[in-house]
């Protein structure tokens, strides 16, 4: 395993020793590189860019020894997921029936990246087409977990959160439809963070549905993902420095029933985190949300249909490039009668009424991110990873999942959700429960 140690294994503390001239941005490009062909076995990429990235690396150096500033994250290796466009750069969204897609520009949130002096190192792996939660990927291989090879890193992101869980970049982008950000993060060790729907734009992304579809990131801290979506929103997601010293009191937070049990290990980690955030002085209630039950059923009446309509014309061109199980999928969300895509949309408005209902009196809602750890390849179905997750991207509310121990040695996953456009609350939120302070009212202090 590839795992790195120290204060610049964070993005912040990698983004403080650059601007302090203790690492150069060619010796830490240089360094990502070589850590993602050390961990060739997890297979996280399906791609590298080593003589772009150094270039890129080189002109950052260049510019801080002009006295220039190089941007927020000035020479900072980071990954992107094989369905966000790179231009001038096979983008195939990890699906053999698009390996000849080479995109003329590069998506905004990768403009945006590049502005900021962040330099992208290559591709990562993911669940085909985003349509899964394993990152089990037929064309490519399979992602492992880098805690335990031939065991799933969840999904659609698999790839991203590996590369950030093994310590080859200090933080990734995914994209999350009904958990696949969150998921991987949970599974693979690291922070998973989705802000509000379309904080961050979606354009230049390979859609898996284009009315749930979020951007999000993967890193190894809370501020590390803060840092990253500051940029990614241009600020209108951003925590003031000041903001994380300040203490963290009487939040509400409510928990779900989603109707399914987490398996016993993460059932009673998931009590241990309630304990935890009692300490921090949050108050613990249950909330009612009957429809999160339903969500499911409900999040893939909506994507099906929209994901089939949007790659329909390839599928009919080149079946072979799809996988079967894909295939499948694709020929169902065609099938489906337009009567149960609407009757979907109807649930989704009621979901969403009943979690706003619900928040009336709380802060955040909080769960495990997933109902049990990883699982092996090859296990057999169903992967109830997307049951806690799947409501929120119908909800488009910001959640963020936090490491919250072991279960037999597989790291499982908090999730704190917030209202609509509350990112600051749920970020500083997750930070409180990541380090263990307390003290004063959250709510009072947050910007």
């Amino acid at each position: 395993m590839v795992f790195v140690t120290g204060q610049a294994s964070t993005l912040v503390g990698l983004l403080a020793a650059l601007r302090g001239g203790t690492l150069s941005a060619g010796q830490t490009v240089a360094d990502a590189l070589a850590a993602a062909k050390d961990a060739a076995w997890l297979n996280a990429f399906v791609m590298l860019h080593p003589e772009r990235a150094i270039r890129e690396a080189e002109r950052v150096d260049a510019e801080r020894d002009a006295g220039e500033d190089p941007g927020p994250l000035g020479g900072a290796p980071v990954a992107l997921k094989d369905n966000i466009d790179e231009a001038d750069t096979v983008c195939s969204a990890g699906c053999a029936a698009y390996r000849d897609r080479i995109p003329d520009t590069d998506a905004t949130v990768v403009t945006r990246l590049r502005a900021a002096g962040a330099v992208v190192v290559g591709r990562t792996n993911m669940h085909e087409l985003a349509d899964g939660v394993t990152s089990e990927n037929l064309h490519y291989g399979p992602v492992h977990n880098p805690h335990r090879r031939g065991f799933h890193p969840g999904g659609s992101s698999g790839g991203s959160a590996a590369a950030v869980a093994a310590g080859i970049v200090p933080a990734a982008l995914g994209t999350d439809t009904g958990g696949s950000v969150r998921i991987p993060a949970s599974l693979c060790g690291v922070v998973g963070f989705k802000p509000t729907l379309l904080r961050i734009p979606t354009d230049g992304i390979v859609p898996l549905s284009t009315t749930l579809d979020h951007v999000g990131v993967l890193a190894r801290t809370v501020r590390d993902a803060a840092a990253l979506t500051a940029v990614l929103t241009e600020g209108a997601v951003e925590v003031p420095d000041a903001a994380w010293s300040v203490p963290h009191a009487g939040l509400r937070v409510g928990v779900i029933d989603f109707g399914l049990a987490a398996d016993p290990g993460v059932a009673e980690r998931f009590r241990e985190a309630l304990k935890i955030l009692e300490r921090l002085g949050w108050s613990v209630a249950e909330a009612e949300v009957p429809l999160a039950a339903e969500a499911l059923g409900v999040m893939s009446a909506i994507y099906a249909p929209e994901l089939a309509r949007r790659h329909e014309a390839r599928l009919r061109e080149r079946p072979d490039g799809f996988s079967p199980e894909l295939r499948a999928d694709l020929e169902r969300g065609l099938a489906q009668p337009p009567k149960r895509y609407l009757q979907a949309l109807g649930r989704r408005a009621e979901l969403m009424g009943q979690v706003d209902q619900a928040m009336e009196e709380l802060d955040l809602l909080v769960s495990p991110t997933t109902p049990h750890p990883a699982r092996p390849f090859g296990s057999p179905k169903p992967h109830p990873y997307l049951r806690y997750t799947c409501p929120f991207n119908l909800t488009g509310q910001p959640a963020i999942s936090v490491p919250m121990g072991e279960v037999d040695g597989l790291p499982v996953g908090l999730q704190l959700v917030g209202r609509r456009n509350m990112e600051a609350l749920v970020l500083r939120a997750a930070a409180a429960f990541e380090t263990g302070t307390a003290g004063f009212d959250l709510r009072q202090a947050a910007p």
